[in-house]
This record gives C-alpha cells, structure tokens and sequence, in this order.
C-alpha cells in the first residue's frame, strides 16, 4: 500500500509536472473511451494521470516504463476518484437532532420537529455554526460542490427568511475561496404555487435574487388531491421558473404509498412546460414510491422522463432507507402501529436507479438530511452515501461497482450544472486518493480516513470538526413532541 504520507509529499504544489503513476480509476469517472475498453471485471482501469498547474493534462494506461525526467509517485494501486458532489443537502437544520427528538422516526414527526425548531435558528450564530460545521466536513471528505435545500426561506416569518438567504449568501462567497461551489434551492409547499400566487411570486423573486439559487417545492403526497389540482400547482411552478429563468429542484413522491405517484403527473406539467418554452434542468429528489408503481406505470414514466432532458433523478440512500416504512406511514398514510408492536421495515425506500440509468435518465445518489429529525445520522461524505447506494441497489452486478462511481461525481455534477466529475486531459485536478484501497471490494470495506484530499493539485490537510464544537447550540435544549398528526394534516387538506 501507499504511504499517506508520501502522497502528501508527492502532492505538495508547485511549478513541476507531476506523474500519479498506477492508479486504479472507476471506469465512469474517465471520459475516453479508449481507457474505458481497458476496465477490468470491476469496473476499474489502471492509469498514469498527468498533473501540472493545478490541471490534468493527460490520462493513459498504466505504462510500467514512464518516461524519465517528470516527477512521479508510485500510487500502487491506489483508487483515484475526481472530488465529489453532493447534489442534495438541506444544511440550514442540519446537526440540530439533539435538540428535538423524533419519537417514531418517521416524516410526520420529524416535521413537527422542525417547525418546533425553526424559531431558534434566528439565534445569532445558530445556522451559521451549524453548516459551517456541515461545510468543513464536506471539505475533509473531498467534496468539490454542494447544493443545499434552503429550508425556512418558505417561512411566514421574513426575518427568518432574511437570515436563511443572509447566512447562504455568506457561506457561498467563503467556500468558493476553499474549492466549494454552494448552490440552494428555495422550497414552497408546492399546492401553494397555485392557491397562494402573491406569496409565490414573492418566493421566486427572492429565489432569482440570490445567484446560485433555483426553484423548488415539497411535493407531498399528490393522491390525497382532486384529480387535476397537482397539473395546476406544476404548471404554476414552471410558470414561476420560466419568467425568471430559473431551474427546477423538486421533493417528490417521498413514501411508500402505491397509489402516489407525482412524477407521472409531472410529465405531463414538463411536457407542456417545453412545449412552452421552458428549458431549465429539473431535478427530481427521491422518487421513493416509483418503486412501487405496476410495471406498466413505471416503464411509462421512465420512457416519458428520458425526453424530457434534462431532467435528473436523485436517490438519498440514507435518509430513504430511515424513513421509509416507518410505523405510522405504511399504506394508508396514517395508519398508526402501536409503538410497542415489533414491526421491522420490508422495503429499501430506493427509487428504480437501474432502470433510470438504462433508459439514460442521469442518476445520482447524495447525503440529504445529517443529524436531524429525517435522519440522525451521517457526516456529508458521499463515499459513505456511495457505498449505501451500491449495497442497496445491487450495483456491484449491474454491471460491475466502477459503472456506478459518477452517483457521486460526474451524473451528481451534472445535475447541479457544475460540469466536470471526471479524470481528464483539461479537467481540474481536484480529486480524492484512497492510499489504502486498491480495488472496490477494498474501498467498500472501511471508511478510509486516510484518504487524500487534492485542490488543483495541491493535497489539503484539515481536520474534521469535533462535535464538541456545537455544545452550546444543543445541549440542554431539547423539547420532546408526541406527534406531527395535526401538522400533517393541515398541509393535506391544503392539497
């Protein structure tokens, strides 16, 4: 294995031209496909990738005869992925769990948590501790571009959406300077698009006024409406994105009800929304419930997005895998099991990432929610996501683990229209070194805190954050609720 420390070494900076000799590359993460022929069975290729000025300016096969007189470094095998994007965060509630626990764990409650939680994030310093916490962590792990859904910006109260957009506006000028491209996205219930219009207006303006920020909505469950209301409150929404040349980014079809099924009705929104003129990307987070649609219904969809680019479909593994299947949100919503009926969840809360990908819907997979009432888990490393996505999904045989690896890099920067995710002749070397990790079956196998961090070719040395830091914000604060029923409820009679 490599020493860290001697990539480090290799890694420092300069003027030269650097060689990373021997370095095992997922086959999605390079563009030429002359390399890709190369693969081996899973999925990897063993490349020489040539650094200089903060670029890559070639990638070849492995030649065990290089050319003498360059700088080189032996890598030994080691996996070299490009820098990671995670496409889906919502950094504005993010390390707030212990304040608030979620009695059941599943969506109603945790929304009850959160609107129990919103009032302190007007403290001064609350949400700009906590996602600068959530960003130097991205930054440790090796992530290149983040987008975050802006939660509260959709709030009655405008002094708490004045400090959501204050505290982003900040943190994207800071974390541009240390290699990070922060995107938002501003969220409204989406029924409200339609009912509310004023309120609408104002929410897109404020969106279009930030840069780095796109239009987005809670989709909730569509099957609780009457027929023809979901077409209204989509076609006001791209109405909004259209006047103000915005992207779309979209919570949707988030459950495990069979007969919800959103996306379907938002083909036909986007159908009539490019037949008018619309041409921004659309992202689509989690997408759950395809999954439990009829075969027919779900080649119909899959058919129909795959026209529609650009559209992206997003799968967060985690938080999916958490609250999916929940007592109290298996079919019909509401039902309540008692909390001391042992009950263990049937079904993965993963959206159809094969069958997308095989009618070539872009893909992707990120952190979603980090220690809060939808998850209380996790630390914003896409590798940790990336391994969830596999091992759910089935990916290591469908094809092979390498064919997957652009989840997290090149399909995920894709949907942010950041570009780039790939090791290639031009490309910037931002990228991430596993010294101890040769093959896929050895990456999936730990957590790989050796790992090396590179910035345009300079390797980066920061630590990650001690939870200790956030002390004060947490600890003797936290309030305990009995249920989100009421709220719920509130928000579907508006559907």
């Amino acid at each position: 294995m490599l020493p860290r420390q001697a990539a480090i070494d290799a890694l420092k900076g300069g003027d030269g031209t650097l060689v990373l000799r021997r370095v095992t590359v997922p086959v999605a993460c390079l563009a030429d496909e002359s390399l890709k022929a190369a693969a081996d069975a899973e999925g990897a290729v063993s490349c020489d990738v040539t650094i200089s000025s903060g670029k890559i300016t070639d990638v070849s096969i492995h030649d065990p005869e290089p050319l003498p007189g360059l700088g080189r470094l032996d890598a030994r095998g080691s996996m070299l992925w490009p820098a990671f994007v995670d496409a889906h965060t919502h950094l504005c509630k993010t390390h707030a769990v212990p304040r608030c626990r979620n009695p059941s764990g599943s969506i109603n409650d945790a929304l009850a948590c959160e609107v129990t939680d919103q009032p302190r994030w007007i403290e001064p310093g609350d949400v700009e501790r906590r996602m600068d916490f959530a960003l130097r962590s991205c930054l440790h792990h090796g992530t290149r571009a983040v987008r975050t859904h802006l939660d509260g910006t959709n709030a009655p109260e405008e002094a708490l959406r004045d400090r959501i957009y204050q505290v982003f506006d900040a943190k994207r000028a800071e974390y541009a300077t240390k290699g990070i491209v922060l995107q938002g996205v501003a969220n409204l219930y989406l029924p409200l698009y339609a009912d509310l219009p004023e309120m609408a207006a104002r929410h897109a303006k404020d969106a279009a006024s930030h840069p780095g920020v796109v239009l987005g909505a809670y989709c909730g469950d569509v099957s609780h409406g009457e027929p023809g209301d979901t077409d209204r409150h989509l076609d006001a929404l791209f109405a909004l994105a259209l006047q103000h040349g915005l992207d779309v980014d979209l919570h949707i079809d988030e459950n495990n009800n069979p007969e919800c099924c959103g996306v379907k009705i938002l083909c036909g929104a986007l159908e009539r929304a490019r037949a008018g003129g619309y041409s921004g990307s659309v992202v689509l987070g989690h997408v759950t419930s395809l999954a439990l649609q009829t075969p027919a219904t779900q080649k119909e969809v899959v058919e129909r997005l795959a026209v529609l680019a650009p559209v992206h479909v997003g799968c967060n593994p985690f938080t999916n895998l958490g609250l999916q299947d929940r007592r109290g949100t298996e079919p019909p919503i509401g039902k309540l099991v008692p909390r001391d009926e042992p009950r263990t969840p049937t079904w993965r809360g993963l959206t159809l990432l094969q069958e997308l990908r095989a009618a070539n819907v872009p893909v992707a997979a990120a952190s979603d929610n980090v220690r809060d009432w939808w998850h209380p888990y996790g630390d914003y490393d896409p590798l940790q996501v990336w391994r969830e996505a596999v091992a759910m999904g089935h990916l290591d045989t469908a094809p092979h683990e390498g064919d997957w690896a652009d989840l997290v890099t090149g399909s995920a920067a894709g949907a942010m229209g950041v570009g780039g995710g790939f090791i290639a002749a031009g490309e910037p070397a931002d990228l991430v070194m596993f010294p101890g990790a040769r093959k896929f079956s050895e990456l999936l196998a730990r957590p790989h805190g050796d790992r090396v961090v590179v910035r345009a070719g300079v390797a980066t040395t920061t630590a990650l954050p001690e939870f200790s830091e956030l002390d004060d914000l947490v600890d003797g604060r936290a309030v305990v609720i009995d249920t989100a029923q009421d709220i719920l409820r509130g928000a579907t009679k508006k559907d």
